[in-house]
């Protein structure tokens, strides 16, 4: 199915993952859809990082591109043949924060594309992905985000998410899907596109989770704008799953985030419940631990779930 070519915005979060970067701009570079911009945002990482990407940019004929601050980004005018703005962050404001740098310049900016794409920096595109999305996204009006299937970066066969999933609300899990289905509860958030007027209507990402759910959050404020969330399978990416999180941030991002997800999006039962099973839950790990490990273990769900009810938007 052909339609008329229209601007791609396609956002990449950097955080000290410049090979990663790169080699993800690479695989973009094959892309059979031509019309797109990147803004490429740069979390604060180390100079070296910066280093490595900008001698990547200077070196290849791919991208024609501008470096700014994310203070400039308001007044900034692209120039017609720059097709990859590379912004430089102050902070590590997070996923969503450093992804909504981008989004919020797009709400702002809605003229200068018709798509968005969120896409993890730790992922390897097929050259067919924006033809596929759009294809899909033309199937049927009330589509608001898309996914696509990912695969493991380093065992390309084996499917690693189907790229959604749905929320089981009694543990607050928000759990992958391995098949196609009608209709998802949330779109795994290395890959999301949508047209620009539903980024409009639904705002940019929510910062407080820092991240980990924010994804989960955003899918479910699209549902309840009464959108639809699929993925197409005629396109895949290959994933570089947690390239640059250590595992107790993901345990106590998890444990806090799930509690503020279901205080935001559940009824007082509901609510209440969950907590209650939370509770105990912690109380049980931590009170039958065999070894360091399952202290530390304790420790992280204990500070997690104390900042989850404290409101304690902590960064560890």
């Amino acid at each position: 199915m052909q339609h008329e070519k229209q601007t791609v915005s396609i956002i990449l979060l950097n955080w000290n993952g410049a090979k990663d970067t790169v080699e993800c701009l690479k695989s973009l570079e094959k892309l059979d859809y031509h019309d797109y911009v990147i803004y490429l945002v740069d979390n604060d990482s180390r100079e070296s990082s910066l280093k490595y990407i900008e001698k990547y940019l200077k070196e290849t004929n791919s991208y024609n591109s501008d470096i700014i601050t994310s203070d400039d980004l308001d007044m900034y005018q692209k120039p017609d043949d720059v097709n990859l703005i590379f912004i430089l962050n102050h902070e590590n404001a997070g996923f969503a924060g450093g992804n909504n740098v981008a989004l919020n310049y797009l709400i702002d900016n809605p003229e200068v594309t018709d798509y968005v794409l969120l896409l993890n920096n730790d992922t390897i595109i097929k050259p067919n992905l924006i033809d596929a999305l759009i294809n899909k996204l033309h199937t049927d009006e009330k589509i608001g985000f898309i996914g696509v299937p990912h695969y493991y970066y380093d065992n390309p066969d084996k499917l690693q998410t189907i790229g959604g999933g749905f929320i089981d609300k009694k543990h607050a899990e928000a759990i992958a899907c391995m098949e196609d289905k009608d209709e998802f509860d949330f779109i795994t958030g290395s890959c999301i596109f949508m047209p620009i007027e539903v980024l409009e209507e639904i705002g940019s990402l929510p910062e407080d989770y820092f991240m980990y759910w924010e994804d989960v959050d955003w899918s479910t404020n699209a549902r309840n704008h009464g959108y639809k969330l699929v993925i197409t399978t005629d396109t895949s990416i290959y994933h570089k799953e947690g390239a640059s999180i250590k595992s107790y941030k993901r345990i106590y991002y998890h444990t806090r985030n799930r509690i503020w997800y279901m205080r935001k999006y559940t009824n007082s039962l509901e609510y209440y419940k969950f907590l209650l099973y939370m509770i105990l839950f912690v109380l049980k790990t931590s009170a039958t631990p065999k070894n360091d490990d399952d202290k530390d273990y304790a420790k992280t769900l204990q500070l997690g779930l104390k900042d989850a009810l404290l409101n304690n938007k902590t960064i560890i």
